[in-house]
């Protein structure tokens, strides 16, 4: 024995087809509207460039071991080549 299908819901109908029988709702509109205003501490950019998946799965790895973020240590990485061969 088939079933018949599920039994749901018909969509909503359309605004424009069974709008007589309702009442508009104004909504009040705050006076002042909050905008976003966020300040970043420093200016950040997308940094995408090819690597190696070994390079890849080592700053994963140090990254969970040292319980800290790629881009940390990325700059951590910076700091220390700056160091061996001069700063740019």
């Amino acid at each position: 024995m088939m079933s018949k299908g599920l039994k749901i819901a018909e969509p909503p109908r359309r605004r424009g087809q069974d709008g007589a029988g309702r009442a508009e709702v104004s909504v009040p509109k705050s006076a002042q509207v909050a905008k976003f205003d966020h300040v970043a501490e420093d200016e950040k950019v997308q940094f995408n460039k090819r690597i190696t998946r070994r390079v890849a799965d080592g700053y994963e790895i140090l990254a969970i071991r040292t319980r800290r973020k790629v881009p940390d240590l990325l700059a951590e990485a910076l700091t220390l080549l700056e160091e061996k061969h001069g700063r740019v």
